[in-house]
C-alpha cells in the first residue's frame, strides 16, 4: 500500500542554513499489516508522515530525492490536486493533537462530513449523515447520535481521539497514518484507542503506518517496526524479534530507556548526550557520537543499511 525508496528531504533554515532531515529512507507497508516507526523526538517521525501527502509547506522545502508510491502510485513531487484527491479517500490521517486538528467552532458532524464533501461532490446531506454515523461507530462511539452536534470542547479527550480516527475512517482509505495518537492520553484510553486501531487492520483489511516515540505501543499495534535517529533508518524488521533481540545499539538502549514493572525494581538506563542537529550530523554513523560499542569506523564511515534476515535491516558496521 505505501512504499518509500531511497526517499531524502532537505529543509530550509535559517541564515541559507540547508537541513537534511531524512536521508535514504526506504521502507514499505503492506496490505493489513501495520508498520510502527520509533525513536526519541526530533529524529524525523513526523516530518516523514506529514511529507507523504505533500503537508509541509512548499516554501521550506530545498531538495527531495527519491521516490514515494502510494498503491503503486508515484505521488513524489504530485500536484497540489493530485494530492487532494489521495488525502482522505485514499490515506487517511489521524493527527497527534485533536483539539488543534479540529476546529472549535464546527461541531462534530460538520467537521466529519467536510470530508465526505471534498471528495463527492453531489452527495445529499442524509447520505453524508450517514457515512459520518457509520465512520463514528467505527471509531467506536456506543451512541453516535447524541454526540453529532456536540463541539470539541464538549467531548471527552478519548471522544476527541475516536473522533479523529472516525474523520480518518470516514471514506474508506485503504491507508492510514496515525501520528502519534495515543499521545497525552491516559493508559486506559491508551488502550481502548489501540485495541480499535488494531481491530480496523484485523477487521478491514487496513494498512498502518503508526508512529510513536513509545516502543511498548508499538510492541502492541505493529506487525514490522522501524527504527529511526536523526533522519536515518538504523533497524527494521518484525516487531517481535527489533524488540526482543534488537540488532542496532540504538534501538537496544531504546528499550533499556523503558521504564518496566520487575521484582528487582530496575530503574531505566537513560541514552547519555543529546540528538544532533540535522545540519551537524557526525560524520560516521549518525548514533556514533552516544553509541557505546562505537568502533574507529563508526566514527568515520556511515554504515549502509544491510539485510541480515527475512525482511530484516540493519544500519551497523557490528
Amino acid at each position: 500500500m505505501l512504499k518509500i525508496d531511497n526517499y531524502s528531504l532537505t529543509l530550509k533554515g535559517s541564515n541559507k542554513v540547508s537541513l537534511p532531515v531524512l536521508e535514504n529512507i526506504s521502507l514499505k507497508v503492506d496490505k493489513g499489516k501495520c508498520l510502527g516507526i520509533a525513536g526519541e523526538s526530533g529524529s524525523g517521525k513526523s516530518v516523514l508522515a506529514m511529507s507523504i501527502l505533500g503537508l509541509l509547506p512548499k516554501t521550506s522545502i530545498e531538495h527531495i530525492s527519491g521516490q514515494i508510491y502510494i498503491n503503486d502510485k508515484k505521488i513524489t513531487n504530485a500536484s497540489e490536486k493530485e494530492l487532494n484527491d489521495i488525502r482522505g479517500k485514499e490515506v487517511g490521517f489521524i493527527f497527534q493533537e485533536p483539539m488543534t486538528a479540529m476546529n472549535p467552532l464546527m461541531k462534530l458532524k460538520e467537521q466529519i462530513a467536510e470530508v465526505v464533501y471534498a471528495h463527492k461532490k453531489e452527495i445529499n446531506s442524509k447520505d453524508a449523515d450517514e457515512a459520518v454515523i457509520k465512520a463514528l461507530s467505527r471509531a467506536g462511539f456506543k451512541e453516535p447520535l447524541k454526540f453529532l452536534d456536540s463541539y470539541p470542547h464538549q467531548l471527552s479527550g478519548g471522544m476527541r481521539q475516536r473522533a479523529m480516527i472516525a474523520m480518518a475512517l470516514v471514506m474508506n482509505p485503504k491507508l492510514i497514518i496515525a501520528d502519534e495518537p495515543t499521545t497525552a492520553i491516559d493508559a486506559e484510553l491508551q488502550t481502548e484507542i489501540l485495541t480499535e486501531l488494531r481491530r480496523q487492520i484485523d477487521n478491514f483489511g487496513l494498512s498502518m503506518l503508526f508512529i510513536s516515540h513509545d516502543l511498548g505501543v508499538l510492541r502492541s499495534i505493529s506487525d514490522d517496526i522501524a527504527i529511526l535517529y536523526c533522519g536515518n533508518l538504523l533497524e527494521k524488521g518484525p516487531a517481535n524479534l527489533v524488540l526482543k533481540n534488537p540488532k542496532h545499539p540504538y534501538t537496544a538502549d531504546l528499550i533499556a530507556a523503558l521504564p518496566r514493572l520487575t521484582l528487582e525494581r530496575k530503574l531505566p538506563s537513560p541514552i547519555k548526550g543529546t540528538l544532533p542537529s540535522p545540519n551537524n550530523k557526525p560524520k560516521g554513523c549518525v548514533y556514533s557520537d552516544r553509541c557505546k560499542k562505537a568502533k574507529d569506523i563508526c566514527f568515520n564511515t556511515r554504515p549502509p543499511l544491510k539485510e541480515i534476515g527475512n525482511n530484516y535491516f540493519v544500519t551497523c558496521w557490528e
